[in-house]
């Protein structure tokens, strides 16, 4: 082996020993990203399934409240005549006064959206994990990043009173050149790495934000707390006449998953869903977050996203037994 053979696979060795020394997995990461990717899909239908039935409950109201002549449907001023631009129903109230758009418009259909962009931004960490070059790593740290800024604008539109429109967010590129791209994998893994910390990092003010948001969910929630509070009152008169097992076990159930719902709805379930990327965007960070900490955040969030989606499955199954 002459000289320059030697002075070559020493520089080899040293680039190899370098990035593994320097480079972090991803491996130990593969869980919690997965697992927070399939939570926020099951949030994203648990919301869906809410503003679905939040709306439907609330037009079986408005048509009982037409019917005994409480509310009054009509058409908007100066609408639905030859020369009018638009044609929109309204319900108006025994003082004249606008109730509202018949039929109702979905109230969560804004925070649906928000949610869609959280579960794609979720949808491509998982993507780029199981990347095997630079370039899809790439290609889904910025459509993650795409995600976020969508997300932020969103966000800010949503604000009282609306925010200022959010900066741009900075494109990511690969940290090295190609050059190295077959040594070992180590420089595709560091790579993955650097694209979980960077859209994270951009993810997390932007999600919290999100979730403070979603606290509005819990005013429209009132027609399934109407619907399960009937169910709890039927119950109740149902164990008061049996006086047995079955009728308090019933009773007992009821009240449960009413409980369920107040203790535990929508508002809780995004909370915890910031909690559990925020643990995961500090630990990559390497803010002294441990993995089991933030294994048990997203568990969390995934048993209240769970959870959301049961109480509604029931909603539903009570619905059409009635």
């Amino acid at each position: 082996m002459d000289a320059g053979q030697l002075l070559a696979r020493r520089a080899i060795t040293a680039l190899l020993l370098a990035l593994g020394a320097a480079a972090c997995s991803t491996a130990d990461y593969s869980k919690p990203v997965n697992d927070f990717a399939a939570a926020t899909g099951n949030a994203k239908s648990a919301l869906t399934d809410l503003n679905a039935e939040v709306t439907a409950a609330y037009r079986v109201y408005l048509d009982k409240s037409i019917a005994k002549g409480d509310l009054l449907l009509t058409h908007e001023s100066n609408d639905c005549e030859v020369e009018s631009d638009r044609c929109r129903l309204i319900v108006l109230d025994k003082n004249g006064e606008n109730a509202g758009d018949y039929p109702p418009e979905p109230p969560l259909t804004r925070m649906t959206l928000l949610m869609g962009e959280i579960d794609g931004y979720a949808a491509n960490l998982k993507a780029l994990l199981e990347d095997n070059t630079a370039q899809q790593v790439e290609a889904d740290v910025n459509a993650a990043l795409g995600s976020i800024q969508h997300l932020a604008t969103t966000v800010s539109e949503l604000q009282t009173p609306p925010g200022a429109a959010p900066a741009d967010i900075p494109q990511f590129a690969t940290p090295v050149g190609e050059g190295v791209n077959w040594v070992l994998g180590q420089y595709i893994e560091r790579v993955k790495f650097k694209g979980l910390q960077r859209a994270t990092a951009e993810a997390k003010p932007v999600i919290r934000r999100a979730a403070d948001l979603f606290d509005i969910a819990s005013s429209v929630a009132a027609a399934p707390r109407v619907e399960m509070a009937n169910e709890v009152a039927a119950a109740q008169d149902a164990a008061q006449t049996s006086r047995d097992r079955t009728g308090n076990d019933a009773y007992a159930k009821a009240a449960a998953k009413f409980d369920a719902l107040l203790a535990e709805g929508p508002p809780e379930m995004f909370q915890r869903m910031a909690a559990a990327h925020d643990a995961l965007a500090e630990s990559l960070q390497g803010e002294h977050m441990s993995l089991a900490t933030v294994n048990a955040r997203i568990q969390d969030f995934a048993a209240q996203a769970e959870q959301l989606a049961k109480i509604l499955r029931d909603l539903r199954a009570l619905a059409a037994q009635q």
